[in-house]
C-alpha cells in the first residue's frame, strides 16, 4: 500500500508541474498574432538544402500576409520557418514608411531533445518536457499544417494531426505534405493498403495534399486564412 501511494503522489507531482507548463505555454501562445500555421519538418535537415531552402521561403511569404509562424523550435526545418518569419519582420522594419502586419515567429521546444537547442530566429521560445504536450500547443493555435520531410518524430506529429482532423476533435484545416517524391511511399500505403482494406475511408484520404510547389502551397494557406479571419 505504501509503494502504491507513493508511485500515486508521485504522479500527482509529475502531473501538478506538467500543468503549469502548459498553462505558462498557452498563456505565450496566446499572445500569437492569428492566424497561425505550424510547420513540422526534420532537424536534421540542412541549411542550405532544399526543403530548408522551401519551408523558409514559405513561412517568409506567409508572414508577409500576417500569418504567424509555430514550429518546433529546434534546427533543420524548423530553424529554416522560424528563420523566414524573422527575415520577414526584419525587412518590413527597415523599409521606409512600413507598416508591419503582426507576426510571430514562435518555437515549442522540448528539454533535453538530442540536446537540441532553440534556434536563434526565435521570438517566443516555450519549452516543454513531453511530447504529447508539446504537440497540443504545437496544434491547439494553428488552423493549418505544413509537414516537410523528417524522421520518427515528423511522423508522430503528421499522424496525430490527421488522427484529430479523422476523428473530429479539431476542425478540418490544410495539412500539406510537401515533396511527392519524398512522402509517395506513405500515399500508396494509404490508397493501396489502408483504404483498400477498409481500415480509413474515402473521406479521409483527402485530409491530406500532397505538393512540390512552394507557390502553391502558399496560396492555399493564404486563402485559408483569408477565410478564417
Amino acid at each position: 500500500m505504501l509503494q502504491r501511494l507513493k508511485h500515486y503522489f508521485d504522479f500527482l507531482w509529475s502531473l501538478a508541474g506538467l500543468n503549469v507548463r502548459l498553462m505558462y505555454g498557452m498563456w505565450k501562445l496566446t499572445k500569437l498574432p492569428q492566424p497561425a500555421i505550424t510547420i513540422f519538418g526534420g532537424a536534421r535537415i540542412e541549411p542550405d538544402g532544399k526543403h530548408a531552402k522551401q519551408a523558409k521561403e514559405l513561412a517568409k511569404r506567409l508572414a508577409g500576409e500576417g500569418v504567424s509562424i509555430i514550429t518546433g523550435g529546434g534546427p533543420g526545418i524548423m530553424e529554416a520557418a522560424n528563420q523566414g518569419a524573422y527575415e520577414h519582420l526584419k525587412e518590413c522594419d527597415l523599409g521606409e514608411g512600413a507598416r508591419c502586419k503582426p507576426v510571430m515567429s514562435a518555437g515549442v521546444s522540448l528539454v533535453r531533445l538530442n540536446k537540441e537547442k532553440a534556434n536563434p530566429f526565435v521570438q517566443e521560445n516555450i519549452v516543454m518536457e513531453y511530447f504529447f504536450a508539446r504537440k497540443w500547443l504545437l496544434v491547439r493555435y494553428s488552423i493549418g499544417f505544413v509537414i516537410f520531410p523528417g524522421g520518427f518524430g515528423t511522423m508522430d506529429e503528421l499522424f496525430e494531426i490527421i488522427t484529430l482532423a479523422q476523428t473530429q476533435r479539431m476542425q478540418r484545416a490544410p495539412i500539406i505534405l510537401m515533396d511527392t517524391n519524398f512522402w509517395q511511399p506513405l500515399v500508396e500505403w494509404i490508397e493501396t493498403r489502408a483504404l483498400k482494406e477498409g481500415l480509413i475511408g474515402q473521406e479521409d484520404v483527402k485530409l491530406i495534399k500532397v505538393l512540390d510547389d512552394v507557390e502553391e502551397a502558399f496560396k492555399i494557406l493564404r486563402d485559408y486564412c483569408a477565410q478564417c479571419q
